[in-house]
């Protein structure tokens, strides 16, 4: 009676998992914002129950190249039209369980749950063709699947499933064995770090509040103010802490950018893209909220989302302003520091945002380096003449069209602007520019960043 239990559990939470898919590519959101379809699913409040559902979702779609290939040799022929949305985003899952999912989520309930939706299917369709899946999917082996791909970067992509075109970019820039090493990393979880909020708490109230709701941590050896999550016995969210502010769940490569920019009180301060306000709040407390700063988005919701958090923190140097940064001269007054965390393609990300590779494509990032450099001209142009103020350029890409190739476009068509030495440097040069830095998921435990500091060329 209990394995019944159990089987029934594992099977609706393949169920629930397909419906969420199903809802992300029907409406064009986010995994993140697909997930809060959970609860219209479910009355079931149990973590581990969702965290099962969280997982399928995520990994199913991560690795959704390599199971689309698997449905169209094994299961196409035989429907002779397009095949239903619910099947196949099911089969999409049971590809995941039963040859991709780690040894953690080959349990013989997920094999049992798995063949028994393939019987149903089989029942459903009066066929046989759902079973034969799985005599397939048991003699799968991914080593003899890829010698059958010929070209390089496509046999590339789909053992890290990834696009070719993404692999294509980044092999002709960084190499075969870091780009290799660039995608395993962007199938792994990356660590959680905690930026401290230590403009209102005490450093060491934070860490022995944390410790006694069961979060080990770990200092970070660059910056005081961020520390790693090594274990938690429940989720942060759920904890008396975050619910406090006592901390900012922010990334090591985000945090380590406030620091670059070293804000000093006296400093005036440019945000160019800044919702929905990671960076921003972090500037404001390393000037002890004594300083000055605009912060400027074009997107309505996310402004608002900065102005919530302004008000959570209890900042009152920060000044957001719904305003589109590819407007000239926007502002009277001159700007010492300027952070320009440019929108870009997000490659850096993928590790956290699986979905994000499968919507992005070449043109679009092409399209986007044209939008990077036009922010970055607009910018540059609010910037103080002196020799001590600079622009922070920064992209959560790894793609050199997205950096360096803006960086030189703007670089030879304002010969009066170079690039300057950044105040911390714990990243990779870029092969092209030594003095920018490229933060690795598998070298620096963060996302994917590319840094670069811009000021006037020395008299």
């Amino acid at each position: 009676m209990e394995n019944e239990v159990y089987l029934n559990q594992y099977v609706k939470n393949i169920q629930v998992a397909s419906k969420i898919i199903a809802y992300f590519e029907k409406n064009q959101v986010s995994l993140r914002n697909a997930m809060k379809m959970y609860k219209s699913f479910t009355k079931d409040e149990n973590r581990h129950l969702y965290s099962q559902v969280h997982a399928l979702v995520f990994e199913t779609v991560r690795y959704q190249n390599i199971e689309k290939r698997i449905i169209h040799h094994q299961i196409q022929n035989y429907f002779p039209k397009k095949i239903p949305d619910d099947i196949r985003i099911t089969l999409k899952i049971i590809i995941y369980l039963t040859i991709l999912a780690p040894p953690s989520q080959q349990d013989q309930y997920w094999k049992l749950a798995c063949s028994e939706i393939l019987e149903s299917l089989n029942t459903r369709f009066s066929v046989t063709i759902f079973s034969s899946l799985l005599e397939y999917l048991n003699q799968w082996k991914l080593e003899n699947y890829l010698e059958q791909i010929k070209d390089s970067e496509e046999r590339l992509g789909v053992e890290f499933a990834h696009p070719t075109w993404l692999v294509r970019e980044l092999k002709a820039f960084y190499g075969l064995q870091l780009t290799k090493d660039i995608l395993a990393a962007n199938n792994k979880t990356l660590p959680v770090y905690l930026r401290l909020n230590l403009l209102r708490f005490e450093k060491r109230s934070i860490l022995s509040q944390l410790k006694e709701e069961g979060v080990t941590t770990e200092q970070d050896p660059i910056m005081d103010d961020v520390i790693k999550v090594v274990s938690t016995d429940k989720p942060l969210p759920r904890l008396p802490s975050f619910q406090e502010d006592l901390y900012y769940m922010q990334t090591r490569g985000s945090s380590l950018i406030s620091h670059i920019i070293n804000p000093q009180r006296e400093d005036i301060i440019l945000d160019a893209c800044a919702a929905p306000g990671g960076k921003t709040t972090h500037l404001a407390t390393l000037q002890g909220d004594s300083g000055f700063i605009i912060a400027t988005d074009n997107h309505h919701r996310r402004i608002q989302e900065l102005a919530r958090k302004i008000r959570v923190y209890k900042l009152n140097s920060i000044h957001p302003l719904l305003f589109d940064m590819r407007i000239k001269d926007p502002f009277r007054i001159a700007f010492d520091k300027i952070l320009l965390d440019a929108p870009c393609s997000g490659s850096g990300t993928f590790s956290s945002r699986p979905d994000s590779k499968w919507r992005v494509d070449r043109h679009q990032v092409k399209w986007l380096r044209n939008l990077q450099l036009t922010l970055l001209k607009n910018a540059s142009t609010l910037l103080k003449k002196n020799s001590s103020s600079f622009l922070i350029y920064s992209t959560c890409s790894l793609l050199p069209m997205e950096n360096e190739d803006v960086i030189e476009q703007f670089l030879t068509k304002d010969p009066r602007f170079e690039l300057k030495k950044q105040k911390l440097y714990i990243g990779s040069p870029s092969p092209k520019f030594p003095l920018a830095q490229r933060l690795f998921p598998h070298i620096n435990n963060t996302e994917g960043f590319s840094i670069f500091k811009i000021g006037f060329k020395s008299t």
